[in-house]
C-alpha cells in the first residue's frame, strides 16, 4: 500500500509548490505519523485532540488551508483549499494536475468542468474550484483518502 501511495506523491507537486514555500507532495503524508505533519510544516494553527481515536491538525496561510485527519495508523485524509487571485491562474492549476494524472493513468472521471474524481492504488481525490465571491478569489478545493484498494 505504501508503495501506491509513493507512486501518487508527484501528482500534488503542481499543486503543492505554487502554494507552500517546501517543495513537496502532500500525498506523502498518507500513512504517516501527524508527528511527521508537524515536523514537516511546524506548529499547526490549530491542533485538535479531543478524540483520542482521532487528530486533526490544521494549517493556514494565505494561499491554502490544510486540514491532515490521522488515527493509529496515520493520516488517513488530507483536505486543502487552495486560493488564486484570478481563473486563469486557477484554471492553469487544475489543468496542470490533470494532465499529470493522465501521463500516470489515474482514472479521473469528470463530473464538470469544475470538478473531478481521481482514483487510483490505495487513494481517491477529489478536485473542485469555485470563485468564492466573499474573498474575491478562485479556490480549489482537494481532498485526498487512503482507500484499502490496492
Amino acid at each position: 500500500m505504501r508503495k501506491s501511495i509513493g507512486f501518487l506523491l508527484i501528482f500534488l507537486l503542481p499543486l503543492g509548490a505554487n502554494f507552500y514555500s517546501q517543495d513537496l507532495s502532500l500525498c506523502e503524508f498518507i500513512g504517516k505519523s501527524s508527528g511527521e505533519v508537524i515536523k514537516k510544516f511546524g506548529k499547526p494553527k490549530f491542533h485538535d485532540k479531543s478524540n483520542p481515536a482521532m487528530e486533526c491538525i490544521f494549517y493556514q496561510n494565505n494561499k491554502a488551508r490544510m486540514a491532515f485527519i490521522s488515527d493509529k495508523d496515520g493520516v488517513f485524509q488530507i483536505q486543502v483549499d487552495f486560493m488564486y487571485n484570478n481563473k486563469a491562474q486557477a484554471d492553469k492549476a487544475l489543468g496542470e494536475f490533470l494532465d499529470m494524472c493522465a501521463t500516470k493513468s489515474l482514472e479521473v472521471d469528470t463530473l464538470s468542468a469544475a470538478d473531478y474524481k481521481i482514483t487510483g492504488k490505495g487513494i481517491r481525490m477529489e478536485l473542485s474550484m469555485f470563485n468564492n465571491t466573499y474573498t474575491k478569489k478562485y479556490e480549489i478545493k482537494f481532498k485526498a483518502e487512503k482507500t484499502a484498494w490496492n
